[in-house]
């Protein structure tokens, strides 16, 4: 990639970013009032939540340039893009029961934004056992196909709570109502994970294209 020279930069952006949205949620942020220190899970579930839909997007858009185009650059950067998603995505639905267990009283409930994650979450997980199973030539194409198929669920987690009229989870809106501190914190909380986002994705970019001409190098001496 022809932005390697910006890494150490957005890695060291990063980490002051974490850090400083580690400082704004523990020592500024107000304190909520009815789940207390919990709900500073807040800060970091959905900014990990937005951050893989970022991801996912990111794949859905490379995933369609690898179909048309054929270029290997495209269906490096979508896998990588999906697997740094898929760790986010993990974040989320491991603080999500967290939050939840304070919040509702049980780790788990099958509602509509949870179930959906969770849903959204497998489709991925199935992108890469396609990417383990096929060919080369195969897994690209069929795992570009689903790179575009599961980004459709990323709107029906985000609009879940709206559709089906669901009570436990807070509407879309609610971040535009929390006090300044909260606010602010959770927007550098955003910011700093998307800074680490990125700084993943270049390294895993270029680790995604080493490993695929390795693999094109054994496929060839293996087929000769």
């Amino acid at each position: 990639m022809k932005s390697v020279s910006l890494t150490p930069f957005v890695g060291v952006l990063g980490a002051c970013g974490l850090f400083w949205a580690l400082y704004l949620v523990f020592g500024c942020a107000v304190v909520e009032e009815t789940m207390l220190e919990v709900q500073k899970i807040f800060y970091f579930h959905v900014s990990s939540a937005f951050v893989a839909f970022t991801a996912y997007a990111f794949t859905c858009v490379c995933s369609l340039l690898y179909l048309i185009r054929k270029s290997e650059k495209f269906d490096a950067l979508g896998s990588a893009s999906a697997e740094i998603g898929l760790v986010f995505c993990t974040i989320v639905l491991v603080t999500g029961p967290i939050w939840a267990r304070f919040a509702w009283g049980t780790w788990w409930n099958w509602e509509a934004r949870l179930t959906s994650t969770l849903i959204l979450w497998l489709m991925y997980i199935g992108y890469f056992v396609l990417r383990a199973m096929l060919d080369i030539d195969l897994r690209k194409t069929y795992s570009s196909v689903l790179g575009v198929l599961a980004f459709l669920n990323v709107p029906i987690v985000y609009y879940s709570v709206e559709v089906w009229q669901d009570r436990l989870h807070p509407p879309t809106n609610t971040k535009s109502q929390l006090p300044p501190s909260m606010t602010e914190s959770w927007l550098v909380s955003w910011l700093a994970l998307t800074l680490l986002y990125v700084f993943l994705l270049i390294l895993r970019t270029q680790l995604v294209q080493m490993k695929s001409r390795i693999d094109v190098l054994q496929y060839d001496q293996v087929n000769r």
